[in-house]
């Protein structure tokens, strides 16, 4: 008897089985696979903090938002008397953002809600009373970035140097001249990005001077005034030139191999609980960010 013949198109087809392992067979029902389970969003983090006025007084109508990474559009959140409410996605880098017509706030970032402990947002009325100060200020801190890049960068002859050295101590002497006759820049007084400038301008100042500066920063801090992760950064480094445990871990050194070093840290069992008071990411997210290659 000769063997029943198999239709082209059936052959094929167990062919084309055989081959990719579909383990089809010709003729079976053409059911479709069952659909991936949806993936369920983790659930939002509610974050919660307050707001104080330089003036005292808050605005009437002011609002506060989030604008996350990977998120097409800012969430929204609602302000109560003197209390922000937001519901935030966790492991997500945020940045709250906290204003209202002739007001204005530092932005405040928030490197995961699961963690991040809700740090108090001042929010002041504009113009800011010194405008000619804060343009100085940011035009000195540009100055300053760029210095530090180009070193940076590879442009380390001494002709580099001593240009840097020079342009440092031109700033330094101008800023001790804007404290002595105006105070230390509050962000109320000629704006957050003003007044994080001037921060950063400290930093380079000589070591004496600096820990001098750290007392107008922490009455600053006790006002709102200031970011208390910049807080944070200057009394480790205070401590670190004394050569001094640190307290929050913001200092650290490259070396020759890439490899990040941090100075010592005092009582480091209990870093993340510190660093989560002054507005900073976790220890194990700081080096995770460190570890990652330079862009």
């Amino acid at each position: 008897m000769n063997p029943p013949r198999t239709h082209p198109i059936t052959a094929a087809l167990l062919l084309f089985a055989a081959l990719t392992g579909t383990g089809a067979t010709a003729g079976a029902d053409d059911t479709p696979a069952p659909a991936p389970a949806p993936v369920t969003a983790a659930p939002a983090i509610a974050y919660t903090g307050k707001i104080v006025s330089s003036s005292g007084t808050l605005p009437e109508k002011a609002a506060i938002s989030a604008e996350c990474e990977g998120a097409t559009e800012a969430i929204a959140g609602r302000i109560e008397a003197d209390t922000y409410h937001l519901d935030l996605p966790p492991a997500v880098r945020c940045t709250v953002v906290l204003g209202a017509t002739a007001w204005e706030a530092d932005r405040q970032p928030v490197f995961d809600a699961a963690t991040a402990i809700p740090q108090t947002m001042l929010i002041y009325p504009l113009p800011v009373a010194l405008p000619d100060i804060a343009r100085e200020l940011i035009e000195m801190g540009a100055q300053d970035r760029a210095a530090r890049q180009a070193w940076a960068a590879g442009q380390r002859d001494a002709a580099s140097q001593k240009k840097m050295v020079a342009g440092d101590r031109k700033r330094q002497r101008r800023l001790r001249q804007i404290i002595t006759t105006k105070g230390w820049p509050m962000m109320s007084t000629v704006g957050a990005a003003a007044a994080n400038e001037a921060w950063l301008l400290a930093q380079h100042a000589p070591p004496a001077q600096l820990k001098h500066w750290s007392v107008f920063m922490r009455v600053a801090a006790n006002k709102h005034e200031i970011r208390l992760s910049n807080l944070a950064t200057t009394l480790d480094r205070v401590r670190m030139i004394e050569k001094r445990p640190q307290i929050y871990g913001t200092q650290y050194s490259t070396r020759e191999d890439g490899a990040i070093q941090f100075y010592p840290i005092e009582d480091i069992a209990r870093i993340d609980q510190r660093r989560l008071e002054m507005g900073l990411s976790t220890f194990a997210h700081l080096k995770t960010q460190l570890a990652q290659p330079a862009n």
